[in-house]
C-alpha cells in the first residue's frame, strides 16, 4: 500500500510539471497575441482620427448637429513655394490663412505645379487646424504628427512580439529565450513607431494600411522564433 502511494506521488508530480510546461507558453502566447491585436486596434483608431474630417459635416449646415465635430471652409493664399532635393524632390508650399497665420505643407508635384505665389487655395479646418489644402482638383492632407498614438501602438506591438516569441519558443529554450525576446520586442517597438508615423500621414486605403504592419510584425516574430527554436542563441 505504501509503495502504491509512493508511486502515485511522482506520477502526480510529473503530471503537474507537464501541465505547467504546457500552460506557461500557452498563456504567454495568448497574452502576446491579445496585446498585439489591441495595438493594431489603436493603430486603426489613430488613423481614423487623422482622417475623420473627411466624413465630418460642414459647420452650421442642416447636416451638422450642434456640439459635434464639423469642418469649416476658408480661403488661403500661397505665400511661398520651393523644392528640396535629396533622395527625391520634396515639394513645399507656404499658405497663409485668413487669420494671417501661415504654415508650410508638403505637396505632390501636380499640386506644386498648379499654384504660384499669390494663388488662392481652399482650406478645410477641423478641430481648429488645417486638415486639408486643395486647389484645382489637387489636394494634400495635413494629418499632423501622431506622436502619442504612435508611441502607444509601438509599446503594444513590441510587448506583443516579445510575449509571442517567448510563448512559441518556450518548449525549446525555456527561460533562455527571455532576453532575446525582449530585445526583439524592443526592435519591433521602434519599427512600429516609425511605421505608424509614416503610414498614418500617408492616408492609405485600409487594405494597404493594415497589410504593411501586419506582415512586418509576422515576419519579425516568426524569424525570431525560428532563431530561438533552432538553437542559434548562445
Amino acid at each position: 500500500m505504501n509503495a502504491l502511494i509512493m508511486d502515485a506521488k511522482p506520477t502526480r508530480s510529473r503530471l503537474s510539471g507537464a501541465l505547467a510546461r504546457a500552460l506557461v507558453p500557452g498563456l504567454l502566447l495568448a497574452a502576446g497575441l491579445a496585446t498585439t491585436v489591441l495595438g493594431f486596434r489603436w493603430f486603426l483608431d489613430a488613423n481614423d482620427a487623422a482622417v475623420a474630417y473627411r466624413s465630418a459635416p460642414v459647420c452650421d449646415t442642416a447636416e451638422h448637429t450642434p456640439g459635434t465635430d464639423c469642418v469649416r471652409r476658408e480661403t488661403g493664399k500661397v505665400t511661398n513655394r520651393y523644392t528640396v532635393e535629396g533622395d527625391g524632390t520634396t515639394y513645399l508650399v507656404t499658405v497663409a490663412r485668413e487669420s494671417g497665420r501661415g504654415h508650410r505643407y508638403e505637396v505632390n508635384r501636380d499640386f506644386y505645379g498648379a499654384v504660384k505665389v499669390g494663388t488662392d487655395v481652399d482650406l478645410t479646418i477641423y478641430r481648429g487646424r488645417v486638415a486639408e489644402v486643395s486647389t484645382q482638383g489637387e489636394r494634400t492632407g495635413n494629418a499632423g504628427t501622431p506622436w502619442l498614438s504612435s508611441l502607444k501602438v509601438a509599446l503594444l506591438a513590441g510587448l506583443g512580439a516579445a510575449l509571442t516569441i517567448q510563448g512559441l519558443a518556450w518548449s525549446r529554450a525555456g527561460g533562455r529565450a527571455g532576453s532575446f525576446a525582449a530585445a526583439m520586442g524592443g526592435f519591433t517597438a521602434v519599427s512600429a513607431m516609425l511605421g505608424c508615423l509614416t503610414l498614418i500621414t500617408m492616408e492609405l486605403p485600409l487594405a494597404a494600411l493594415l497589410a504593411v504592419p501586419v506582415l512586418g510584425w509576422l515576419f519579425m516574430t516568426a524569424a525570431a522564433t525560428v532563431i530561438v527554436r533552432d538553437g542559434a542563441l548562445p
